[in-house]
């Protein structure tokens, strides 16, 4: 069901998702944990679930984050759809694209897929409960005409 959340209120589930992507961008474990509920699972790229025995959103944010990397990363992403949930929440479907500068001064475009994002409030502000990052490949990405 479409959102009837106010523009307000959109505006702050967006601000709480840039907040998450600048986060991983700028290598802030601590930002982007704050960006999830206490209890908060992601299911990572590969498919890995980081749930609570896998230290949730922070053993998420270390895995990704606290490797040197003589390279940095950007995210672009692309918010598509936001739907109420009947808890309360909302589910947030965007489209990321990540882009990495190499050391050697080349950049590139690296991955491509879908978040799909419930977000809950928490003490009057927003918060990611679960992230769901895909690949975008055949099974997660709705195109109208697509070529299996």
């Amino acid at each position: 069901m479409p959102s009837k959340l106010s523009l307000q209120e959109r505006e702050a589930v967006y601000d709480t998702l840039r907040r998450y992507l600048w986060c991983m961008d700028t290598r802030d474990v601590e930002g982007a944990v704050a960006t999830f509920t206490s209890d908060a699972e992601v299911k990572d790229v590969t498919g890995r679930r980081w749930d609570a025995p896998n230290r949730g959103a922070r053993g998420f944010a270390e895995h990704f984050l606290l490797p040197e990397r003589d390279s940095a990363g950007q995210h672009w992403v692309q918010f598509m759809e936001m739907d109420d949930l009947p808890d309360g929440a909302v589910k947030v479907v965007s489209y990321w694209m990540g882009a990495t500068w190499a050391a050697d001064d080349s950049k590139f475009v690296n991955h491509l897929g879908r978040y799909t994002d419930t977000v809950v409030k928490v003490d009057g502000s927003w918060r990611i409960k679960e992230k769901v990052i895909d690949p975008w490949n055949n099974e997660t990405v709705q195109m109208v005409g697509k070529h299996n």
